[in-house]
């Protein structure tokens, strides 16, 4: 083991070898040093510090607040807006739907291994390898199967995810 303050060389070099995560991201916290910090300012060093700090292009936001208004068991007509949050590099299904369900709980749940779990009693089936076709394909059988568990069981839709997610947890334990 060396310590820096023994190598003997110029230390300044090993900032230039910095690989900034979120380079965009990183600028705009390095500039934040005169302004008071509030929680979305806490919240969005979080994000940069584990590296999931997601950037979505104005166009994309337009396109997923279109999904505002769309009635329950139209998901499917999210699938050009799903396919380019899936394109995303830090956006993976769990995540997307995660964005779609906060736009409108209506139509979007959040899929993830508890949930998958107590809908279907396997493992999720979807790894980041997973090609998007695939994923949308489980998204979307998802939520079918979701509508029909509220319809059979008297279920709240917009609240099914926790349901399942606690489910889960309490009657099937750790994954």
């Amino acid at each position: 083991m060396k310590k820096a303050e023994d190598y003997k060389g110029d230390l300044q070099k090993y900032l230039q070898c910095y690989d900034y995560p979120q380079i965009e991201m990183t600028n705009y916290l390095d500039n934040i040093k005169n302004r008071d910090f509030n929680q979305n300012i806490i919240n969005e060093i979080v994000l940069w510090k584990v590296n999931r700090y997601v950037k979505i292009e104005n166009n994309l936001l337009n396109e997923i607040n279109s999904l505002k208004g769309l009635p329950n068991g139209q998901h499917k007509k999210c699938e050009p807006i799903l396919e380019k949050l899936l394109n995303i590099k830090g956006v993976d299904l769990p995540m997307a739907s995660t964005i779609l369900r906060f736009r409108n709980p209506d139509v979007f749940q959040i899929i993830d291994r508890h949930a998958y779990r107590a809908v279907y009693d396997e493992k999720y089936p979807v790894h980041v390898t997973t090609k998007i076709k695939k994923k949308m394909d489980v998204y979307f059988g998802y939520l079918d199967r979701l509508i029909e568990l509220c319809k059979i069981r008297n279920l709240d839709f917009c609240t099914i995810d926790r349901l399942l997610y606690m489910y889960d947890k309490k009657i099937n334990g750790k994954l």
